[in-house]
């Protein structure tokens, strides 16, 4: 007798749950290395900077890196993702390609960088559209 295969219902809320984990990592490492830029974001040091926007004082940089970057709505999507595996429904398969290709992109322009782990998660929600078609 073969071992039950996984629900696409459990391959989107692992999906989920890794997205989100990425996410909340990228923030709290990003927010650890860069709490001492947190004054100047309070005191609305960011507004309007000398040279514009061309070049970013470090401040600048820093609030781009952490709350201002992709690490607080890739949270978010993996709990929405998550949400929805619970309820039993699977992402379309046209996410799962979107998530894998911006990834890719991120990692080919920024080095070094983890977002070529959100393939991980993309094939799991790739498998689970498959399985539901």
């Amino acid at each position: 007798m073969a071992a039950p295969a996984l629900s696409p219902l459990r391959h989107v809320v692992l999906a989920g749950r890794i997205i989100a984990f990425l996410g909340l990592l990228h923030l709290v490492m990003t927010l650890a290395f860069n709490l001492h830029r947190l004054p100047a974001w309070l005191t609305l040091g960011l507004w309007f900077p000398a040279n514009g926007l061309s070049e970013l004082p470090p401040d600048a940089g820093a609030f781009w890196l952490t709350i201002g970057s992709f690490g607080l709505p890739l949270l978010l999507l993996g709990l929405l993702i998550t949400w929805l595996g619970r309820r039993d429904v699977t992402p379309p398969a046209f996410a799962a390609w979107a998530l894998g290709a911006w990834g890719t992109l991120l990692a080919v322009l920024f080095e070094p960088s983890p977002a070529i782990l959100l393939w991980l998660p993309a094939a799991l929600l790739l498998v689970a559209a498959r399985r539901q078609a």
